[in-house]
C-alpha cells in the first residue's frame, strides 16, 4: 500500500512538472520566436478617400511586455485570443495608385521587431450617387484573388410617433435585400476561402441636399487550383441581383 502511494506520488509530481513546463514553453516559444511580425491592410484595394484598417499582429510585442511578470505569474495554456493580438489603426487613402506600407521598424526593451511591406493600389472613388452596385476582381497573389462587391442603396429619414407622445426618428433603406453570392455555389478551377461583410449608413451631398443611403461591402477571398481552367463568374452565382441590371462576367483567368 505505501508502495502504491508513493508510485501515485510520483506519477503527480511528474505530472504536475509536465504541465508547468508546457506552460512556460508556451510563453517562452513566444519570446524566443523570431521577431517579425506580421503587417495587413483590411482591403486589398481601398478607393480614393475610403478609410480602412492597417493591422498588426501584436502577439510577440505583448509576451515581451509582459515577460517580467513570468516568474510571478501562472500563466494558462491560452494565454489570449487571437483579436486581442491585433493593433489596428484606421487611415484614409490620400494617393490614387501603387503605395507600400511598411516595414515597419522599432525596439521594445532592446528587442528589434521588423514587419512584412504591404504593397496596394488605390483605386478610383465611387461615383457621387446614392443607388449603385459595383463589382471588382483584385488578384492578391499568383494563384489568388478577391472578389469585392460594393451597394448603395437609396434611404430615407422617417418619422414615428409613439404612444407616449415621443418622436423616432430612423434612417430606412429602400431594400434591404444586399448582393452577394448564393450560399451554395461552386466556381470551376477555384476554392473559396474566408470572406467578410458589412453594412453601414452614409450620407451624400447631391445637388445642394444630405441624401442618406445605405452602404453595402463585402470581399470573397479565392485560391486558383487549375492554372488551365477558364475562370469566369456569372451571374448565376449571386443573388439579390436587381433584374435590370446589367452583369458582366467576371474572367479571371
Amino acid at each position: 500500500m505505501h508502495d502504491l502511494i508513493m508510485k501515485n506520488s510520483f506519477l503527480f509530481t511528474g505530472l504536475f512538472l509536465l504541465a508547468l513546463t508546457a506552460r512556460t514553453q508556451t510563453i517562452d516559444s513566444i519570446l524566443t520566436a523570431p521577431q517579425t511580425i506580421e503587417l495587413s491592410i483590411s482591403t486589398p484595394q481601398p478607393r480614393l478617400n475610403e478609410t480602412f484598417e492597417i493591422r498588426l499582429d501584436a502577439t510577440h510585442i505583448r509576451a515581451n511586455i509582459f515577460k517580467s511578470l513570468i516568474n510571478n505569474f501562472d500563466f494558462p495554456q491560452e494565454i489570449g485570443g487571437t483579436d486581442d493580438n491585433i493593433l489596428t489603426m484606421k487611415v484614409k487613402a490620400l494617393a490614387k495608385g501603387k503605395n507600400e506600407i511598411g516595414p515597419f521598424e522599432f525596439y521594445i526593451d532592446k528587442t528589434r521587431y521588423t514587419s512584412n511591406k504591404v504593397a496596394y493600389e488605390v483605386v478610383d472613388a465611387l461615383p457621387n450617387t446614392d443607388s449603385g452596385i459595383w463589382f471588382r476582381k483584385v488578384m492578391t497573389g499568383a494563384n489568388t484573388f478577391c472578389i469585392i462587391i460594393e451597394q448603395r442603396i437609396p434611404a430615407a429619414t422617417k418619422s414615428r410617433k409613439t404612444a407616449e407622445n415621443t418622436i423616432t426618428i430612423t434612417t430606412e433603406p429602400v431594400s434591404e435585400e444586399m448582393v452577394e453570392f448564393k450560399d451554395s455555389y461552386s466556381i470551376d478551377g477555384v476554392s473559396g476561402g474566408d470572406s467578410q461583410r458589412s453594412t453601414s449608413f452614409s450620407n451624400l451631398e447631391i445637388n445642394g441636399e444630405d441624401v442618406p443611403f445605405k452602404y453595402g461591402y463585402a470581399i470573397y477571398y479565392f485560391t486558383i487550383n487549375d492554372d488551365n481552367a477558364k475562370i469566369k463568374i456569372t451571374r448565376d452565382k449571386f443573388k439579390n441581383l436587381p433584374k435590370d441590371y446589367k452583369f458582366e462576367e467576371i474572367v479571371v483567368q
